[in-house]
């Protein structure tokens, strides 16, 4: 990609503005980064990959005071030389620990590998930065709220060391020392002195063990029991709470905050999308709050995930997006240490990838660089569509993602390549054809309507027949295709209707389906395939025929827990205590929808009296002439999805032969600004209305 996306404020400057360069060179901050991945690779295996036979404690504290000299030296919290140089000692330190216990554990033999890679690294970033002459620390800028997009926050604080939590070791028994043992009795003097021993060594009758003696006399039975406190008033109302105590509870109320905003902004069926900047002004006003309180609490940040029971994925999106927001390498490496703790949990990287989307901190390219070279696929699949995201993944990179082994990278790394038609695609899309995965099939169709391949049509109506991968080439064909693949693709719904064909048809904008589609209304068949029809007529027409459906039960996608059954009568609801028997509340009122009208009659009488004057050959949108204006409109202000959205962006894509950075994941001002950037390339683009025509975007 030819261009960066920075939808955030840098600290002191204006919007859009990146943030000043630091005074390491790129070599130093490889070297550094380097050591730094290694360090943190060394801390994960003594989590999780080395049996505790003996006691880790040691080397862990050495690892984290060694990385938080790397972060001094990141940040230039310190002498950068002085804090290499004592983060190098710190692993010195723990390899002489490591080394010690390496034959009792084999996996320790790969941690002092590890450990020897991080001390060459950081004998490299010395040898730079002893050469550079040393800089004063800056002072931070004021700290300035945000409003509409994320302000990157820089305040004076110590660096963020990780905690490292390894597994205790196996204790040791503890055994009492034996008494000595009694001469065997020869005589029947030296018998009745053994008893006599073994009586005295006897505890004495009725003792106690010494668990009972420390018994509290409050416990005892015959302690009276204490008096109930009167009503509104409470006997004990615990100790007063500090002032750090009370600092890192306000933080967890602005982290929750975060974590719930990040799980809603996305608007619902029928939500215009501007409805979202309300939930986006609520975020980032409470990691403003926390920038407020400063460095105790982004100090606590990481300890809300690391301390959560579950790895709940809304967790993961609040730590990427707070931490996200404050410069510093070690910010930024806490919400990876996160990531890489999350037992390979999809929703748990998905999320935080979401946030990382969307965060302002200058180092994420050269942090998700790093993980571009983590074992676990998931993470280089979030690190590689990240950085395209972002406009920060070069061509090279994307090339090299689209040719991984593990089908979720090159999946991701091959839509973005598609965008923007490397030389490379046609041969990297032959390839992505023959694979076996379902993803990296979809993501070739993708590339190949995107880019205006040759044989896209070919691909896209044979994948039509495809039960794993037909719905999905289906919606690629009626967007990218010319007229003769929306009667093909008519046609094929109509043979054998199935929901997601159906969909389709609606793309397609074909006039002449209309009736098809309305006496598909009228049959008595599947009630999705029904609603498809609907939402596909909805599409060509614009009729806006909405109406209020009740959600059936099993539609409900979480269904409220059952109370455990325990063994004791169920309570009564509040309602039938305190309600009169003849004046009980009526049931509660159903769970409504507003979707497109099913009622065929009401369809048929529309397209009598709206729709008599169509060209019935010609392609309709949301009962207007199809042209790129009319989509972006659609994308404006029409009543879709999120998901639909994405779709009518791959449209514009397609129909324009321009590629405009959007996404409805941004923020709102952001999208804003995208479709102010597309109006005038989809007004040069609409000039024969009602047409299937596209530029030429061929790949290679």
């Amino acid at each position: 990609m030819s261009f960066s996306y920075l939808p955030f404020v840098a600290p002191g400057g204006q919007e859009g503005q990146p943030s000043a360069p630091g005074s390491l060179d790129l070599l130093a901050h490889d070297a550094l980064e380097s050591a730094h991945a290694a360090l943190r690779r060394a801390a994960l295996s003594l989590e999780h990959d080395v049996e505790p036979v003996t006691d880790l404690t040691g080397p862990a504290r050495a690892l984290e005071r060694a990385l938080g000299a790397i972060y001094d030296a990141f940040d230039g919290r310190a002498d950068r030389v002085a804090a290499l140089r004592a983060a190098a000692a710190e692993i010195d330190s723990a390899a002489v620990a490591v080394g010690e216990a390496a034959g009792l554990e084999a996996g320790l033999a790969a941690v002092g590998e590890l450990l020897r890679s991080a001390r060459a690294w950081l004998e490299r970033a010395e040898a730079r930065l002893a050469a550079v002459p040393p800089a004063p620390p800056l002072d931070p800028p004021p700290i300035r709220a945000s409003r509409d997009r994320p302000r990157l926050h820089a305040i004076p604080r110590a660096s963020l060391a990780p905690r490292i939590k390894v597994p205790e070791p196996p204790p040791a028994e503890l055994v009492a020392k034996p008494p000595p043992p009694i001469a065997r009795p020869k005589t029947f003097e030296e018998l009745k002195a053994a008893v006599e021993a073994l009586k005295q060594r006897a505890p004495a009758p009725g003792a106690l063990p010494a668990a009972a003696e420390a018994r509290p006399l409050a416990a005892r039975r015959d302690e009276p029991a204490a008096r109930p406190a009167p009503p509104g008033f409470a006997r004990d109302v615990g100790a007063a709470i500090d002032d750090l105590a009370f600092l890192r509870a306000r933080t967890r109320e602005c982290f929750e905050e975060v974590a719930m905003v990040g799980m809603q902004r996305a608007p619902l069926l029928g939500d215009p999308f501007r409805g979202a900047l309300v939930l986006e002004r609520r975020m980032l006003a409470a990691i403003d709050v926390i920038a407020a309180i400063g460095a105790p609490a982004l100090e606590h940040v990481p300890r809300l995930v690391a301390e959560a029971p579950v790895k709940d994925p809304s967790l993961a999106f609040a730590s990427a997006m707070v931490l996200g927001c404050f410069a510093g390498r070690d910010a930024l490496a806490a919400a990876e240490l996160a990531l890489l703790r999350s037992d390979r949990d999809k929703a748990f990287i998905e999320a935080l990838g979401a946030a990382l989307k969307l965060a302002p901190h200058e180092l994420l390219p050269l942090a998700l660089r790093g993980l571009l070279r983590e074992p676990e696929p998931l993470v280089r699949a979030m690190a590689i569509d990240v950085l395209a995201y972002r406009g920060l993944a070069t061509e090279d990179e994307l090339v090299a993602a689209a040719v991984d082994e593990a089908a979720p990278v090159a999946a991701r790394a091959l839509y973005h390549l598609g965008c923007g038609a490397s030389q490379r695609l046609p041969e990297l899309i032959q390839r992505a054809l023959a694979a076996e995965d379902p993803a990296l099939r979809e993501a070739a169709w993708t590339a190949m309507a995107l880019s205006d391949h040759p044989h896209a049509s070919i691909a896209l109506r044979g994948a039509i027949e495809a039960p794993d991968g037909g719905d999905a080439a289906a919606l690629l064909l009626a967007i990218a295709g010319d007229e003769a693949d929306a009667r093909h693709l008519v046609a094929r719904a109509f043979e054998a209707p199935r929901e997601g064909l159906i969909a389709a048809v609606g793309w397609t904008g074909a006039a002449s389906a209309v009736p098809s589609l309305i006496d598909l209304l009228e049959r008595d068949g599947d009630k999705a395939v029904k609603r498809a029809a609907a939402f596909a007529l909805d599409r060509i027409t614009g009729a806006g025929m909405w109406e209020e459906v009740a959600v059936e039960d099993e539609e409900i996608v979480v269904a409220d827990p059952p109370d455990p059954d325990v063994g004791e009568p169920r309570e009564l609801k509040l309602a039938q205590l305190v309600s009169d028997p003849r004046d009980l509340p009526p049931a509660p009122a159903p769970e409504l929808v507003e979707l497109p009208t099913v009622d065929a009659a009401r369809w048929r009488a529309f397209w009598m009296e709206r729709c008599q004057g169509w060209d019935l050959g010609a392609r309709y949108r949301r009962g207007r002439p199809y042209s790129p204006e009319v989509v972006l409109d659609e994308l404006d202000a029409g009543r879709v999805t999120p998901a639909e959205r994405r779709h009518l962006q791959r449209e514009l894509i397609v129909r324009t032969g321009v590629f405009v950075r959007f996404d409805p994941h941004d923020f709102v001002v952001v999208q804003e600004e995208a479709i102010a950037a597309w109006r005038p390339i989809a007004a040069r683009a609409s000039g024969a209305p009602g047409r299937w025509t596209r530029p030429r975007r061929r790949a290679g």
